[in-house]
């Protein structure tokens, strides 16, 4: 009988082959979206540092 696939390994494994596929099949959407999580990234980390520098 065949072990049941471990689901810790094949969730990873599914984003990073749904990533390249969309790097593919298109690159400027996906450096779009790549700059928009970056710069929504940024904004949060700039507020929590705003945040951090009122408190004290």
């Amino acid at each position: 009988m065949l072990p049941a696939p471990k689901t810790s390994r094949f969730v990873p494994f599914l984003l990073m082959a749904l990533a390249l596929f969309f790097i593919v099949r298109e690159p400027t959407h996906a450096a779009q979206f790549v700059t928009s999580a970056f710069t929504g990234l940024m904004t949060v980390t700039d507020s929590l540092v705003t945040f951090a520098s009122a408190l004290g």
